[in-house]
């Protein structure tokens, strides 16, 4: 057997048999070395992008009848987008296409909210009513922009309910 073989003879190539305190630097690398990897995200270089979506100071919460989208964009036109979806708690955290988050650089955003609009009586969806005002459909028009950096982001996304028409007085 000549893996026993091999393992007989180690300890006479180092002039001595392993010990705990030769084995423990070693344990320590190996740790630091896997949390390093574990916090960098593994090399993908792609920065973890979270937050929470208001509207008017509030939560803005998903359900089962109402979604609610963030997208990331480059501002410079070019580079992959951001999505992801807010939960029941108003948060959000971003992937790009399979892996979770974003290449560092300036974004601008957008973030669309609507609820289905279900047939009285069933629950039958006739459609779906917008949310959120229709500028932060767009990120050209939405003013919410963001530099994303190396690491962990929290974006928290503040909205404003669309301004009310005011409504003319009767004669």
């Amino acid at each position: 057997m000549p893996l026993l073989g091999a393992l007989k003879i180690m300890p006479s190539l180092f002039g001595r048999p392993p010990s705990q305190a030769s084995i423990a630097p070693c344990v320590k690398l190996v740790a630091a070395s896997l949390l390093l990897a574990a916090v960098g995200g593994c090399g993908n270089g792609l920065a973890r992008v979270s937050g929470q979506v208001t509207l008017d100071g509030q939560p803005l919460r998903a359900d089962s009848d109402t979604r609610i989208t963030v997208q990331f964009q480059p501002a410079s036109g070019t580079g992959p987008s951001g999505v992801g979806l807010v939960d029941q708690n108003g948060s959000y955290s971003l992937s790009t296409g399979s892996q979770n988050g974003l290449p560092p650089g300036d974004y601008v955003v957008a973030c669309s909210a609507s609820q289905l609009v279900k047939v009285a009586g069933s629950n039958v969806a006739q459609g779906a009513r917008r949310i959120t005002d229709p500028k932060y459909d767009n990120p050209a028009s939405s003013g919410l922009k963001f530099t994303v950096q190396s690491g962990k982001n929290e974006f928290n996304i503040p909205l404003q309910s669309s301004p009310k028409t005011a409504s003319k007085p009767s004669t």
